[in-house]
């Protein structure tokens, strides 16, 4: 793995105890997690990226010291997006060439949900991965990042780095260069710990 690259995966919905997050670092081979707000939070702060509903913009005390990202489900009606929404996480098909065009300059996060594979028939799997082909062809040509997090509700949907890198490799995308993008966008996007760019 190259030097200073994480693996992430930003969307894990369970509470961590310390425990836990050092066991999925060695297992998974996960570096970042990132976690919503309601769940227990980790000493290890390195480690955690908190997911606030981009709704839900006044908690405080919760994201204190920890980086947070502002997140949204996506809705194909452009009048529910949020201004300073930096992840959107996308759940059903919709035609985004409009939409990444018009967010061009915003440098938005697309996520995709790997836990949403296992209840898509053999048909609708081929047309996921066609359709995120589609998708990460216009993240790179509007300036956005294509996201692919587990989903995981519990501990037996993480998804390790070696199916990522499976899943990228059927998408016929370098596994290095989307983990360098990742973290350079992480990078890009973090709040709270240092500084509150809102």
């Amino acid at each position: 793995m190259a030097k200073n690259r994480n693996i992430i995966d930003l969307s894990i919905g369970f509470s961590l105890t310390q425990e836990t997050l050092s066991f999925i670092k060695k297992f998974f081979s996960i570096d970042v997690m990132g976690i919503y707000y309601s769940s227990a939070l980790s000493t290890d702060k390195d480690s955690i990226v908190l997911r606030i509903e981009n709704t839900k913009q006044d908690i405080t005390t919760i994201k204190q010291n920890y980086f947070y990202l502002y997140y949204q489900d996506f809705k194909e009606n452009l009048d529910n997006i949020y201004s300073n929404t930096d992840i959107f996480t996308i759940n059903d098909f919709f035609n985004p060439k409009n939409l990444l065009r018009k967010l061009t300059g915003k440098n938005i996060g697309f996520e995709f949900m790997v836990s949403k594979l296992r209840y898509l028939s053999t048909s609708q799997v081929g047309r996921w991965f066609s359709y995120m082909k589609y998708f990460y062809g216009l993240c790179k040509r509007y300036g956005h990042q294509l996201i692919v997090s587990s989903g995981a509700k519990n501990i037996f949907e993480l998804t390790s780095s070696r199916v990522i890198n499976s899943i990228l490799d059927r998408l016929e995308v370098s596994s290095t260069e989307y983990w360098a993008d990742l973290n350079q966008w992480l990078s890009r996007k973090k709040r709270g710990m240092i500084y509150d760019s809102l």
